[in-house]
């Protein structure tokens, strides 16, 4: 087998339909396995997948496990030369599976650990599709407002002008990058073998992040491949049943613990202490709103 495409569903049942048609209508030209694993989800997705798709692989969890433990399932079962990772809230746009396993399989990308393609939002505008690396120099000049890069990319998002809007920040293919964003990582069984699968400490969010800081320390390449192409329409899964406050708890309790396994104990509690000065000038600035320090309380709650 060459490839086994893993999902992880929980509570998106059209989605998941609608992704697994087209990976059947776009996949052509290489072996290929389905398995989706459930979250335990209430809306029909298990049904729905006995009933329409007998031929796909279905882990069905009692409990929700997360994105990383909920792919490893899978991962550790599947046999195949590489496992793909894809969100159900995915339609492959093209051969999308098989242009990634065509770049994996060239000698000269034999270090190659993980690559992704070019994600799309559903007005086909594109999206981040690859992530760098949180660092504490980074995360300081965030917190006092001198994170120039992120001002620079939140001001070409708030511009409607078609010019800035097609034009978003994307590596060329082939670009050596940090990370590939969770919503599709091809992954080399041989690379993961080595340096092993998710970090099962993440529930949700930057955990594809440790796992390709895991396989570089290891010596293998991340890969960026634009002509894969996916549309994402993105937080179908976190947003389900989740406030937008108790996702962002999610998300900075996330990158603590990526701080601590990444850079150590001292680094997270550094990161610990800029995030509070970062909210704590949000809670000044947005003039002391409930919003504001409900997030600010958030941050003062982060444990290392």
């Amino acid at each position: 087998m060459d490839v086994s495409i893993i999902l992880v569903s929980y509570n998106t049942r059209d989605l998941t339909r609608d992704c697994i048609k087209s990976i059947y209508e776009k996949t052509q030209g290489v072996s290929y396995e389905i398995w989706v694993v459930d979250n335990a989800s209430t809306d029909g997705s298990v049904e729905m997948l006995r009933e329409e798709f007998a031929e796909v692989k279905l882990i069905a969890n009692s409990e929700n496990l997360g994105f990383g433990k909920a792919n490893n399932l899978a991962i550790k079962e599947s046999k195949a030369k590489y496992c793909f990772l894809l969100n159900t809230d995915t339609v492959l746009l093209n051969n999308a599976v098989k242009i990634l396993y065509d770049f994996m399989e060239k000698p000269e990308n034999v270090q190659v650990g993980a690559c992704g393609g070019q994600l799309y939002n559903s007005d086909m505008t594109s999206q981040w599709s690859t992530g760098e690396f949180n660092t504490l120099e980074k995360l300081y000049k965030k917190s006092i407002g001198m994170n120039l890069n992120q001002i620079k990319y939140r001001f070409r998002d708030k511009i409607k002008s078609g010019i800035f809007k097609e034009n978003r920040y994307s590596p060329s293919s082939g670009q050596d990058v940090d990370y590939i964003i969770g919503a599709d990582m091809m992954l080399r069984r041989s690379a993961i073998n080595e340096a092993g699968v998710f970090d099962e400490r993440f529930f949700m969010f930057c955990e594809e992040a440790e796992l390709c800081f895991r396989l570089k320390k290891n010596g293998y390449k991340i890969k960026f491949v634009s002509e894969s192409q996916i549309l994402h329409y993105g937080g179908a899964s976190a947003y389900n049943k989740n406030s937008s406050l108790h996702v962002e708890k999610m998300l900075l309790d996330s990158n603590i613990l990526f701080f601590k396994i990444a850079y150590g104990e001292n680094a997270a509690k550094k990161a610990r202490f800029y995030y509070i000065i970062y909210y704590l000038r949000y809670f000044i600035f947005r003039f002391f709103t409930p919003k504001a320090f409900a997030r600010l309380k958030t941050a003062l709650e982060l444990k290392v």
